[in-house]
């Protein structure tokens, strides 16, 4: 039995001229030349499956950081903003974003409560805040009047759910009352988001 001097296994590895020399000794028993056979295809096995995550971790490193918060956003006219009391004038604007509700009084003063979960085990912290603008029926093409305002910022951990709930005064917010018709809750997170 002749072995050439080059072997081609599964990723065409060359030979030392040592171990050709070996198995072209007839006392090599037969088991040594299989358990050869087995640990080169091994080795190339191991080359095989090492250089994939390789490039996987050079491409992680070489890539920018995914962005560290999130946010969610929702809209909200005002309720029943036809109700009219003859020599009245309204006080209170009240918004409902879905488990969330959200006033503003006349003088700039303004609240917002709900409920915010977080989903994972892993901690991140959450701030709800609200801004308020002038738009056409149902929020729509809306002028915003004010920028993000958040009033409450808890952190959370393991799936849970905790009640947010906070007041600020925004005195700029009282000259333009009559005129605001649509309110955005925004839930921020940083940290761990899902």
């Amino acid at each position: 039995m002749t072995i050439k001097r080059e072997f081609h296994l599964i990723s065409q590895t060359m030979v030392s001229p040592i171990s050709i020399r070996k198995l072209n000794n007839p006392l090599w028993p037969q088991a040594t030349l299989l358990h050869w056979l087995r640990e080169t295809g091994r080795r190339c096995l191991r080359t095989a499956l090492a250089a994939p995550g390789l490039m996987i971790a050079a491409l992680s490193v070489a890539m920018p950081p995914a962005a560290d918060a999130s946010e969610q956003r929702a809209q909200a006219p005002v309720m029943n903003p036809n109700v009219q009391v003859q020599g009245y004038e309204i006080q209170r604007k009240n918004f409902r974003f879905g488990e969330f509700t959200g006033w503003l009084k006349r003088d700039g003063t303004w609240h917002i409560e709900g409920p915010v979960r977080h989903r994972g085990l892993l901690c991140g912290t959450y701030e709800v805040g609200m801004r308020f603008g002038v738009s056409k029926m149902e929020c729509t093409d809306v002028q915003w009047i004010s920028g993000d305002t958040f009033v409450t910022s808890e952190y959370q951990c393991n799936d849970a759910e905790r009640p947010h709930s906070g007041t600020e005064i925004d005195e700029s917010l009282s000259g333009q009352f009559d005129a605001i018709s649509c309110a955005e809750r925004v839930i921020r997170c940083s940290g761990n988001c899902k």
